[in-house]
């Protein structure tokens, strides 16, 4: 758990030792029979020698990102969840709505493993690595399912939250699997990233069902923020995934993505905006337009 802290400062966070410690033999019996995939990654069979410690250090850093990452979505679609349930939807999307929760725990332990198997002695040396703070979703709370007897408030939230995490989020996030699947070198982290990369397909794709589900019931205001949001999502993507580089800075660049120096899952600045560009661009853009959305508009108004 979080370390107690003194009156008037923040509780230390836990750390990932914390989040992969045991729960107990039925519970973790029951964990690993629902969330452990077969094959589950050989963690133990890591071996630092190959690699240098700043490797292992940068390494463990991105890992430990995207366990965290992959933690939020958890929280994320429990409470799309609880609020598309109190809305009274089809039983089918919930459903795969479980099943996405599943993945994402999953998510969260491969990433987290693999992070302390590849620095372990990080926990020491640099702790705050290796923390864990609560999740926070990027949306504000949902409408109070006390309002019964009008469900559309609620189906709106969820929309535009099934727009932030799913249509953007989960469709952004498999071809950036594709390439650390091309360019790790090492069996267990190349084993983490095929794990991972199974499910996202499915994430994604639920994404743009659901919307397409959701859209005919919502009113032409709510799909209008929609538009406005989009926008918004737009220019937070593209600061947190391509840092300081700009669509202009990789408009006549070619970026090769292949397997060839030895690399334990790690991705470059470059390279994750050439991702983000290419993908806006082939699917997201297109699959909105279905929808019926205006994303040149939207990323025009970032």
């Amino acid at each position: 758990m979080a370390e107690q802290a003194p009156d008037g400062e923040r509780a230390i966070p836990p750390t990932t030792q914390h989040m992969l410690a045991p729960a107990g033999e039925r519970l973790g019996g029951a964990h690993r029979k629902q969330v452990h995939r077969d094959p589950w990654p050989a963690f133990e069979r890591f071996d630092p020698a190959p690699w240098s410690t700043k490797a292992r250090r940068a390494a463990a850093l991105q890992w430990s990102g995207r366990a965290r990452n992959e933690h939020g979505s958890v929280q994320q679609f429990g409470q799309l969840t609880q609020v598309l349930a109190s809305a009274c939807v089809e039983l089918e999307l919930l459903g795969v709505l479980a099943r996405m929760i599943t993945d994402e725990v999953r998510h969260a332990e491969l990433c987290a493993r693999l992070a302390f198997a590849i620095w372990p002695e990080g926990l020491t040396i640099e702790p705050t690595l290796f923390r864990w703070p609560q999740p926070r979703p990027p949306w504000q709370d949902p409408p109070s399912p006390r309002a019964r007897l009008d469900p559309e408030p609620r189906l709106a939230w969820a929309a535009g939250s099934i727009l932030t995490a799913c249509c953007l989020g989960e469709t952004l996030s498999k071809p950036m699997l594709e390439a650390l699947v091309v360019v790790t070198t090492e069996p267990t982290a190349e084993a983490v990233s095929r794990q991972i990369l199974r499910d996202e397909h499915l994430h994604a794709t639920f994404g743009f069902e659901a919307l397409a589900l959701l859209l005919p019931r919502l009113s032409e205001a709510a799909r209008a923020d929609l538009q406005t949001q989009l926008a918004a999502d737009f220019a937070g993507f593209e600061r947190s995934v391509c840092g300081k580089v700009r669509i202009a800075d990789v408009a006549n660049t070619q970026v090769i993505i292949e397997r060839g120096e030895p690399n334990l899952g790690v991705l470059s600045e470059l390279q994750y905006a050439v991702i983000f560009y290419s993908c806006l661009e082939t699917e997201i853009f297109p699959k909105l337009r279905a929808l019926g959305l205006d994303p040149d508009a939207a990323w025009r108004a970032r």
